[in-house]
């Protein structure tokens, strides 16, 4: 029954991202012979350095300089009935100790996803989308540098959900969607035998005296609700508030005991825009995943995780439109 309802939700987003199109083209036909077609790209590049140097200094600590470079892009293309929408995160830090010789990584995200609308209403518009999360490189808890704990695409999260979204005055959108499937991905056989992310744990299968090793799975599948809550707002004083509350919830566990637990992933920042290619972040970033487990006195659990980052930030943005008209045949 799970994977059934799994197996729908890709179906229904298949329909769904072949035929808006068309919707779009039939409302237009009502409309007059000519109608406008607009395609943006923009997007900015960023880099962030820190530095700090010690010699001789009695409190203690260690030379270090840390960096991390963000990339951002956005793809939008609108027409009177449609609206579809790409955006890609590409961030990466790490930290060098001078004394020591050793890079540590800071920063690891790589995040896509596209959005899908129905303009049938000003405020509330029929959206389907997708989102993709991984990370480049093999992550570690340092200070072990030599077991990785996860890798390029272990895991990767692709989330197809289907609902709407409802848009407050450009400032806080809310989308919510009752069908959205989860999969994760765990291409990694080490991590996929250690039950790594959720994911089915390899077993020694013994039958009359004869063990058999059963590899773990690298993929698990999720049904359950999805709820987005974006908001954005710049003030006059050059101060600019962004936070985003992502929640999940799969009522289809096998586990009915777990079928309570809602994933978070919510991150919060604060911009003080310098001039036009300097600004202040600060950020906060908590997630709690209950098939994300970590060691704590012994015992393998679920914990929330937290981080935090302020630095000066180095932007460059970059835009280029293109509105044109096409006539009806």
């Amino acid at each position: 029954m799970k994977h059934i309802g799994v197996i729908l939700t890709c179906i229904f987003g298949v329909i769904f991202t072949i035929l808006c199109p068309e919707i779009g083209m039939s409302q237009d036909s009502i409309a007059p012979k000519e109608r406008v077609v607009w395609h943006k790209l923009e997007g900015s590049l960023g880099m962030t350095v820190n530095q700090l140097g010690i010699t001789y200094w009695a409190a203690g600590g260690e030379s270090n300089m840390s960096g991390k470079v963000t990339g951002n892009f956005r793809y939008t293309y609108n027409r009177k009935m449609f609206n579809y929408v790409t955006n890609g995160l590409f961030m990466y830090g790490a930290q060098g100790y001078t004394r020591t010789n050793r890079w540590e990584k800071t920063e690891d995200r790589l995040e896509l996803s596209t959005t899908m609308t129905h303009n049938n209403n000003r405020n509330l518009t029929f959206t389907a989308m997708s989102m993709l999360k991984t990370q480049f490189t093999n992550g570690y808890s340092y200070p072990n540098d030599s077991v990785p704990i996860s890798k390029f695409f272990a895991p990767a999260y692709l989330t197809v959900s289907i609902g709407y979204t409802y848009n407050i005055h450009d400032i806080v959108t809310i989308f919510f969607s009752p069908s959205a499937g989860k999969f994760t991905f765990v291409n990694d056989q080490t991590l996929a035998d250690k039950g790594s992310f959720g994911v089915e744990a390899g077993y020694w299968n013994i039958v009359e005296g004869d063990s058999t090793w059963i590899p773990g799975k690298k993929f698990l599948g999720e049904l359950g609700f999805n709820l987005i809550i974006k908001y954005k707002q710049e003030f006059k004083n050059n101060i600019e508030i962004f936070s985003t509350l992502n929640l999940y919830n799969n009522y289809m566990d096998v586990n009915r005991a777990n079928r309570w637990n809602i994933d978070v992933d919510w991150e919060t920042g604060l911009k003080f825009i310098i001039s036009k290619r300097i600004s202040t972040v600060i950020n906060v970033h908590l997630i709690y995943d209950d098939n994300i487990r970590f060691n704590v006195d012994g015992r393998e659990k679920p914990i929330l995780q937290f981080k935090e980052s302020i630095g000066i930030n180095f932007l460059y943005k970059f835009a280029v439109d293109n509105k044109n008209k096409e006539i009806n045949n």
